[in-house]
């Protein structure tokens, strides 16, 4: 008897090898428990999904801002400089910059209209490509002839006997045709790369966001993008800004800083609208599913495209405001303060409209450094 209760007391206390030990809770199990951000709950996404929503909702309103405003704005530029100014280089700078944003925002009527009817995009693979391309052709085009522009004004104020003898209207024509060449170059990657292909619920999507073999491209093209489209540019137009402001302070002369204020404003503008969403970008590429990146990206790019239509607003109030006067027609406000930064970039006149065709000799004062030279145009 002793024996069987030794025997039961002994199977009863031997562990079992075979049976399962369920483990303590660890030291990592009860960090995760402590620290619930570092897995959404469901009211965090939800929250993220109405955020989204919210900003979608903005972004259609810039969409819809920049073809609604875009459009009208730069036809009145372009038709204001092509044939109610004298041609000049200042104004093929700016025709060439108002040609670029109405194309910009004609192609923009896509994106809204995929936006505002559509889950998914409705417009084959061509205009995917062609909507892309034009997008970033915009981009360089305009920031490149910003660039220009600005080295073309610090030239206007050092040397001005050697911009009197090159800068010629031939002159402007080849260097905007250059211009274009070079964006046209930098966006074909966009046209390239830019595919429709199924995404998520199996509907079609006009992206870069493609195969695997793309990984490598894509940084590389994010990054040409952001150095050639938006941070070189940056320091060149800066630097001739300062070249430009200490050059006009060392003339004294303040009827010269009204044209730069003027495109100091341009300038301003562009990269206030481009700039967040180049930074979103490089984030985007470090990481591809930033909360932040997902919700403040589609605002970000309304930002960047409505900038296409800042340009001729900006006339608009420039030209009401040179004379104060509101009850002028809409070709007149443009044409005045076109007129007025057309003159006020090399020269400075009397109250004498750009356009003027009687051909009677005038004369001309280009001021530059601490010279004052006065060229003489005689009757052709």
């Amino acid at each position: 008897m002793h024996l069987g209760l030794f025997f039961t007391f002994s199977c009863c206390t031997v562990p079992n090898p075979y049976r399962t030990v369920t483990p303590k809770p660890s030291h990592t199990m009860s960090l995760n428990a402590s620290f619930p951000l570092l897995k959404p709950s469901k009211n965090d996404q939800a929250s993220i999904k109405d955020a989204e929503a919210i900003m979608k909702n903005v972004s259609m309103v810039l969409y819809a801002l920049t073809v609604l405003l875009g459009i009208p704005g730069n036809s009145m530029v372009i038709w204001v400089v092509r044939f109610k100014l004298k041609l000049n280089v200042t104004n093929v700078w700016l025709l060439n910059l108002a040609i670029a944003d109405l194309i910009f925002c004609i192609t923009r009527i896509f994106s809204l209209t995929k936006n505002l009817f559509f889950d998914h995009w409705p417009f084959g693979t061509f205009i995917c490509k062609f909507n892309g391309f034009f997008k970033y052709a915009n981009m360089f085009c305009s920031v490149f002839l910003l660039a220009v522009i600005s080295l073309d004004r610090a030239l206007c104020v050092w040397h001005p006997v050697l911009t009197k003898r090159r800068r010629t209207i031939r002159a402007a024509k080849v260097v905007a045709f250059c211009i274009w060449c070079s964006a046209i170059i930098f966006s074909t990657p966009y046209f390239v790369h830019r595919k429709v292909y199924l995404g998520k619920n199996n509907l079609s999507k006009c992206s870069m966001e493609v195969k695997e073999g793309n990984t490598i491209a894509k940084p590389i093209i994010y990054s040409i993008r952001f150095l050639c489209g938006f941070m070189i540019p940056f320091l060149v137009i800066l630097i001739c800004y300062i070249l430009t402001a200490i050059g006009i302070r060392r003339t004294r002369l303040k009827g010269k800083s009204r044209p730069l204020r003027i495109l100091a404003s341009l300038v301003a503008a562009f990269f206030l609208c481009w700039a967040p969403y180049h930074c979103l970008l490089l984030v985007k590429m470090v990481d591809s599913k930033n909360v932040v990146v997902k919700i403040w990206h589609p605002v970000a790019k309304g930002v960047g495209y409505f900038n296409s239509c800042v340009n001729p607003l900006m006339y608009f109030c420039i030209g009401l405001g040179v004379r104060g006067q509101f009850r002028q027609s809409l070709a007149g406000v443009y044409r005045r303060a076109l007129a007025d930064y057309g003159e006020g970039q090399v020269t400075q006149s009397h109250d004498q409209s750009l356009d003027d065709s009687s051909g009677s000799k005038h004369s001309t004062a280009i001021v530059a450094g601490s010279s004052l030279i006065t060229v003489e145009v005689a009757r052709v």
